[in-house]
């Protein structure tokens, strides 16, 4: 249990991350650092504007859908238009997610914040206790995850995208505006990154120091499973997670990270392109 709910918060993480490489082949590092921001505007909402969570969680993410506009308009549009845009859009992001850090420690301070779990009580079946917050992550993530799934493939606007990633020029031929489905799939990406934060900070916690943490997770996900592969990233999140709660189990939790780089590495090596490689959105 406790690896199926790592894994389907990994899994929500690694998906931000995943949609805008494979869309636009763009590798965000400050990717951790949105989803603290998300995570943030929740826990303001609540405990300033006094929402419920729900309220709260619905309204920061239409924050964290218009901010992603906003920012790929002001700014990722102009350095994609530049020779080295691969290398000015990955210090561009880099330095932003520092610069985010910096004032959300300023606007919030350095003490751990967390937000509220959805439901109170557990489960107990034999030797197995679950507590009800727990199996409605996992729940919630397994919804987003079909949701998500049926906007990639069923709507128009997830079909431009799967488009775009799978053949840029070929999108371009059948009339798709490349410009607005790269606008309109890091504002996805932004917000689903900001939904991931959100839930992560249900149940661990939040600092302005976390998203670094989670962007090197994010990171090890999308490559083990494969460069802009929606599934593979899945994959990936679950295998990692049910491997962490093992680890934890009979070795600690300092064996995590070290047993994650030799999976990472052996895995790589057996097969570059990832678990799902070759496959996109």
């Amino acid at each position: 249990m406790s690896g199926l709910i790592s894994g389907s918060l990994y899994a929500t993480m690694a998906l931000g991350l995943t949609i805008i490489y494979g869309v636009i082949h763009l590798f965000n590092f400050g990717h951790g650092i949105v989803a603290v921001l998300g995570g943030y505007f929740t826990w303001l909402l609540l405990t300033n504007a006094h929402l419920g969570l729900i309220p709260s969680i619905f309204i920061a993410l239409v924050i964290m859908f218009f901010l992603g506009l906003i920012l790929f308009k002001a700014a990722i549009s102009p350095l994609l238009k530049t020779p080295t845009w691969e290398f000015s859009t990955i210090i561009f992001l880099l330095g932003l997610g520092i610069l985010l850090e910096n004032l959300i420690l300023q606007a919030f301070g350095p003490r751990v914040k967390q937000i509220p779990q959805f439901f109170e009580g557990g489960l107990k079946i034999g030797f197995l206790r679950v507590n009800w917050h727990e199996i409605s992550l996992i729940l919630i993530v397994f919804i987003f995850i079909v949701l998500l799934n049926y906007l990639l493939k069923k709507t128009w606007f997830g079909q431009a995208m799967r488009a775009v990633a799978q053949d840029m020029e070929g999108a371009k031929i059948v009339g798709i505006n490349i410009d607005r489905t790269f606008r309109q799939a890091f504002a996805l990406a932004t917000a689903v990154t900001g939904f991931s934060g959100i839930l992560l900070a249900t149940k661990y916690y939040m600092t302005p120091h976390i998203g670094w943490l989670w962007m090197f997770t994010g990171f090890v996900i999308v490559v083990l499973g494969g460069l802009g592969s929606a599934m593979g990233a899945i994959y990936a999140a679950f295998m990692l997670g049910i491997t962490e709660a093992f680890i934890t189990l009979y070795l600690g939790s300092l064996w995590v990270w070290p047993i994650w780089f030799i999976m990472f590495v052996v895995i790589l090596l057996l097969r570059p392109q990832g678990l799902a490689g070759g496959r996109t959105l």
